[in-house]
C-alpha cells in the first residue's frame, strides 16, 4: 500500500504543474532548500527583461511585463510605467516604442500619433481586464478575445507588475488608465484573483473624492472571478517566508490575515453597481486542497470568494490559476456583463447584502 501524500507535497503537485508564476515559487519553497529556491527566485528575476534606455525610439522593448504598469491605454497603444525607475514609454501594438521620459512627454506624442494616423476615438462603453497576482495581461487575452469576438465588446486588458508593489500603487495605476479614457462613458470590470482587490481599491479611491473630482464615467458591471475577498488563507502559511516575499512582494503581506490584510480591507469598496462572483472548486464537499476548509480551487476557499451584495454567484469546476482560461467561466462572464447573470435569470444565486444594525434596535 502507498504511503499517503502529504498536505504540503499534495500543495506542490496541484500548484506546481499548472499555476504559473509566483504560485510555483511558493508552493516550492516550502519543500526546497535556501541554495535551491535562490537559484529559481535568480532565474525567475532574469526572466523578466527590462527595456533598457540605450535602445532608440522606433526599436522593439525588451518586454518587461513583469516590470512595467498600464498607466495609460488607447486603443492598441500604451503609455507604460516602470516601477523601479520610474519613466515613462509609449508603445504601439507591437511593442514598438515611439517615446519615453515622462508622462507628459508620453501624452503629447500619443496626441500626435492620433492625429498623423487619425485614429478614431475610444467607443463609449469598454470593459477593463485585470489578471492575478503573478501573472501578466497574456494570462486574460483567450478571455479577453472571447469578449470581443464573442461579444462585440471593447476589452482593455491591463497589465501591472503584480509582485512588485503594493495593491494601494497598482490601484493608483488602474485609476490613470480610467481617467485618461477620454470619451468613455461607461466602464464594466474583469477581474482574476488579487485584480479584484485593485479594481476595489480604486473603486474606493474615487468614493473618497468630492463628486466634481471623479472621473465622468459611469461604472455598469462588475465580474469577479476567483477574488480574494476576505483576504487568502495560502498567503499567511508564506509570510515568515523570505524567498516568498521577494518572489511575491508586498501584496503576499496584504493578502495575508495575520499582517497587512485588515488594514487593506478598509482601503476596499463594495461596489455599488451590479457586480457577480465565480468561485472555482470542486463543487463537493472538499475542494483541491485538503489543507483548507471546505471546497476550495487550490488556493482559495469558496467561502473567501463571497462578497454581500453580488447580484449572482456561481462555484464553476475548475482551478484557481485556469478558470480564465475556462470555456464556462468565459461563457458565464459574458452572460453577466450582457444581461447580469451567469446561467440564467431564474438561476441566480445573489448574496445579500448586510443591512447596518440600528442601535437600540433588538
Amino acid at each position: 500500500m502507498s504511503t499517503p501524500m502529504s498536505l504540503r507535497s499534495r500543495s506542490l503537485w496541484i500548484l506546481g504543474p499548472v499555476l504559473p508564476g509566483t504560485f510555483l515559487f511558493l508552493a516550492g519553497s516550502l519543500l526546497m532548500g535556501p541554495s535551491q529556491m535562490g537559484l529559481l527566485l535568480t532565474q525567475h528575476v532574469v526572466a523578466a527583461p527590462a527595456d533598457t534606455s540605450f535602445l532608440g525610439l522606433g526599436s522593439k522593448t525588451l518586454g518587461g511585463r513583469f516590470t512595467w504598469s498600464d498607466e495609460v491605454v488607447f486603443h492598441n497603444w500604451r503609455i507604460q510605467k516602470h516601477v523601479v525607475i520610474g519613466h515613462y514609454r509609449l508603445i504601439d501594438g507591437q511593442d514598438q516604442r515611439h517615446a519615453r521620459g515622462s508622462l507628459e512627454t508620453c501624452l503629447a506624442k500619443l496626441d500626435e500619433i492620433k492625429q498623423e494616423k487619425k485614429i478614431p476615438p475610444m467607443p463609449p462603453a469598454v470593459v477593463i481586464v485585470l489578471h492575478g497576482l503573478g501573472a501578466n495581461r497574456q494570462m486574460m487575452s483567450g478571455l479577453a478575445d472571447f469578449l470581443e469576438k464573442k461579444g462585440a465588446l471593447t476589452v482593455v486588458n491591463v497589465g501591472y507588475p503584480s509582485t512588485m508593489a503594493s495593491i494601494d500603487e497598482h490601484a493608483l495605476s488602474l485609476a490613470s488608465i480610467i481617467e485618461h479614457l477620454a470619451g468613455v462613458r461607461e466602464i464594466s470590470f474583469v477581474a482574476h484573483s488579487m485584480g479584484n482587490l485593485v479594481i476595489r481599491h480604486t473603486l474606493k479611491d474615487f468614493e473618497l473624492l468630492t463628486p466634481a473630482a471623479r472621473p465622468s464615467v459611469q461604472f455598469k458591471r462588475f465580474v469577479m472571478i476567483a477574488p480574494p475577498n476576505h483576504g487568502a488563507s495560502m498567503a499567511d502559511n508564506f509570510a515568515d517566508s523570505k524567498l516568498a516575499q521577494a518572489v511575491a512582494g508586498v501584496p503576499l503581506q496584504q493578502l495575508a490575515a495575520n499582517r497587512k490584510w485588515p488594514e487593506l480591507a478598509k482601503r476596499l469598496a463594495v461596489p455599488k453597481f451590479e457586480f457577480g462572483i465565480i468561485a472555482g472548486g470542486t463543487g463537493g464537499q472538499e475542494g483541491y486542497l485538503l489543507a483548507l476548509p471546505g471546497d476550495d480551487d487550490g488556493m482559495l476557499t469558496v467561502k473567501t470568494t463571497k462578497l454581500a451584495g453580488a447580484s449572482d454567484f456561481v462555484v464553476v469546476k475548475g482551478i484557481h490559476q485556469l478558470l480564465p482560461q475556462s470555456k464556462q467561466v468565459q461563457l458565464a462572464t459574458l452572460r453577466f456583463l450582457k444581461y447580469g447573470y451567469f446561467i440564467a435569470p431564474e438561476k441566480r444565486h445573489p448574496l445579500p447584502a448586510v443591512r447596518p444594525s440600528v442601535a437600540g434596535k433588538k
